[in-house]
Parts: C-alpha cells; sequence; structure tokens
C-alpha cells in the first residue's frame, strides 16, 4: 500500500513538473555573430537597382538583414520623450506648415505654387526647408514638435515623394495632436476633401519610431530599435554644386543606427591591396586608435563610386560599434559593374573584432 501511495505522488509530482514546464518558454541565448558574408536585397520587383524599391537594415550581431518598401510608410512617430513626427526621407517626401489649424478650411488653393519636392536637375537651396534634416536631428523636422495644446498644432501639407522611382500618389493634408494615452493622434485626408480620417498611433519604448501608411494603417517600416545596426537605402540627402547646399536625391546610401548608439570609424588606404591587408590585421588593439563618429551618415555614399563605372571602393572598410559593444570591420565586396555586383543588391563581408 506504502509503495503504490510512493509511486502515485512520484507520477503527480512529475505530471506537474511537465506541465509547468510547458508553460514556461526556455530564454534561449543568440549567439553574436563572429562574422558573415551577406547579399542586401534592395530589389522589390524589377525595378532597376539605381532605384532600388527596398531599404535594407542589417543587424551584425544577428547576420538578419530586413528589407522594407521605401514606399510602404509615409509618418514616423518618435517614441522617445519628445513628440516628434518625420517624414520619409527615403521617398524624398516633402511638407509645409500652414497658418490654419482647421482641416476642413485647406484646399487645392492653399498648394498653388507649392512643388514640395526637388529636382535631380535642378536643384535649388530654397528647397531644403521641405525636408527634414538629412543628419536626424530631431528638433529640425519639417513638422514643428506636437504640442500639448491642440490650436498650436497646424495643418500640414505632403507631398508623399516620388524619390526612385516611387509612383506619385495624391498629396495629403494633415494634423498630429496628442491623446490622452500618451501618444499621437493623427487627422488626414485628401486635399479635397472635406472630412478626415484619424489613426492613434501609441509610443512604444522598444521602438525609435512607430510608422504610419495612408493606406494601411499602423505599419513595421523598420526593426526594433535595438535590432539593427546600419541601413542601405535611396534618400533624399544635401549636396553642394557650387552655389551652396542643396537637396538631392542619392542611391546606395548606408546610415547607422545612430539613435541607439552606433558609431563608425573610416579606414582610408592607398590602394586596394594595402587596404585588404590591413582589413585582414586590424584586431581589438588596433580599435584604440580608431577614430569614430556618431554622425548618421558616416559611411553615406563613401563606400562607392559610381564614376567610371558603378563599383565599391576597395581603398577602405569601417569599423562599426554596436549598441552591445561588439566591433564588427565591414567591407562592400560587390555591387556594380565594375566589380561584378549587381547593383541594388551589393555584397558585404564582415567579421568580429575580438
Amino acid at each position: 500500500m506504502n509503495t503504490l501511495k510512493t509511486i502515485l505522488i512520484a507520477t503527480t509530482l512529475t505530471g506537474a513538473f511537465i506541465a509547468c514546464k510547458k508553460d514556461v518558454d526556455p530564454l534561449i541565448p543568440v549567439p553574436t555573430s563572429s562574422g558573415a558574408s551577406v547579399q542586401l536585397n534592395g530589389i522589390a520587383a524589377a525595378e532597376p537597382g539605381s532605384a532600388a524599391g527596398n531599404s535594407v537594415y542589417l543587424d551584425l550581431s544577428s547576420e538578419k538583414q530586413t528589407p522594407v518598401l521605401r514606399s510602404g510608410w509615409d509618418l514616423g512617430f518618435y517614441c522617445g520623450d519628445a513628440f516628434r513626427v518625420i517624414l520619409n526621407n527615403s521617398s524624398a517626401a516633402g511638407a509645409k506648415v500652414l497658418a490654419a489649424n482647421d482641416l476642413t478650411a485647406v484646399g487645392a488653393a492653399d498648394t498653388i505654387g507649392l512643388t514640395l519636392a526637388t529636382s535631380q536637375t535642378n536643384p535649388l537651396p530654397e528647397q531644403l526647408p521641405y525636408f527634414d534634416n538629412v543628419a536626424g536631428d530631431l528638433t529640425k523636422t519639417v513638422i514643428p514638435a506636437v504640442s500639448a495644446t491642440d490650436a498650436d498644432n497646424k495643418v500640414i501639407i505632403l507631398n508623399r515623394g516620388t524619390g526612385g522611382g516611387v509612383a506619385a500618389r495624391p498629396w495629403i493634408k494633415l494634423r498630429v495632436l496628442r491623446n490622452t494615452l500618451g501618444g499621437y493622434t493623427l487627422q488626414y485626408a485628401g486635399i479635397e476633401e472635406t472630412t478626415f480620417k484619424t489613426i492613434l498611433v501609441p509610443k512604444d519604448a522598444n521602438w525609435h519610431f512607430k510608422f504610419v501608411s495612408f493606406e494601411k494603417g499602423i505599419v513595421d517600416a523598420e526593426p526594433s530599435k535595438d535590432n539593427w545596426d546600419i541601413v542601405w537605402t535611396y534618400s533624399v540627402f544635401e549636396t553642394n554644386f557650387g552655389a551652396g547646399q542643396v537637396p538631392y536625391n542619392f542611391s546606395d546610401l548606408i546610415a547607422v543606427n545612430y539613435l541607439s548608439g552606433v558609431t563608425v570609424a573610416t579606414k582610408i588606404y592607398a590602394n586596394a591591396t594595402t587596404a585588404s591587408a590591413a582589413y585582414n590585421a586590424f584586431n581589438k588593439d588596433s580599435v584604440t586608435n580608431a577614430v569614430f563618429s556618431t554622425n548618421r551618415w558616416a559611411i553615406g555614399s563613401g563606400w562607392r563610386s559610381t564614376q567610371p563605372a558603378t563599383g565599391a571602393r576597395q581603398d577602405r572598410f569601417y569599423i562599426i560599434k554596436d549598441n552591445r559593444g561588439n566591433y564588427y570591420k565591414l567591407k562592400c565586396t560587390a555591387m556594380g559593374v565594375n566589380d561584378g555586383g549587381t547593383r541594388g543588391k551589393p555584397e558585404f563581408k564582415y567579421s568580429l573584432i575580438n
């Protein structure tokens, strides 16, 4: 009798233990990547590589790339302490703030004389205010800080952008307010519409921004803030053709996750052979002599050339410090006709420095 009782108790405890195990997912740490070779998938359909439809986010430590359709979002709502809204630089979206604070009072007449765009053949300095600060300074967005006083939040006219082959879409009029839930209330409509739609956009501390598409509502347009290091993309940028800074659309730009503290050091050498040897030899001791930049566009367009033929610059590589404190060395191996690569699908190699 006692033996039977012992067996029953043991069986019951074992069953309870197994049941508890089923209710709890084990935490399996993801190992930090020691490096990889990767080809980024920038082509969304059949578009040319110079107008690749995707932005591609890359997380070095997990070897994960995330392609995002550039035309798939319109506004980004900041999830930090400030109340800021960004335009889609990757579609070259431009905007203007009006004096009105009533959406129904704004119509087609308010768009007369506006382009809210730039020209690739004749970009002008006076077009710069249409676009968000390209360095990513959130105090310099076209849309002002969203006020807690509703009446202070003015109507914005938005050209959703046609940069890099994005199809033209109807312009939008919009207002952004704060709501009682601690997030944003977006009001928007077509320019000639007399009623408007509303989307509540929450803040989420796991993300830098929550994104909205006027067709699809809230969408994912980049990975969560700690899960990417660099993004390869098309974007409106700034340049100087001799008469001052002008907005200009660039292909093949690389930005770093500056809001998460990712930094970059650039290493340039006399030629490709020297650079290759230095890349192979670069180790933890070498990091102490590297100068790191917090600039969003520390890599920018400097890693590639389009003249006389498109290709990666083989005289340089980059050291990236991610937000976990890992150091990686990274270089492009192919991206165009000059190096046997495919534009729109650049190839990189990177290694953990240890």
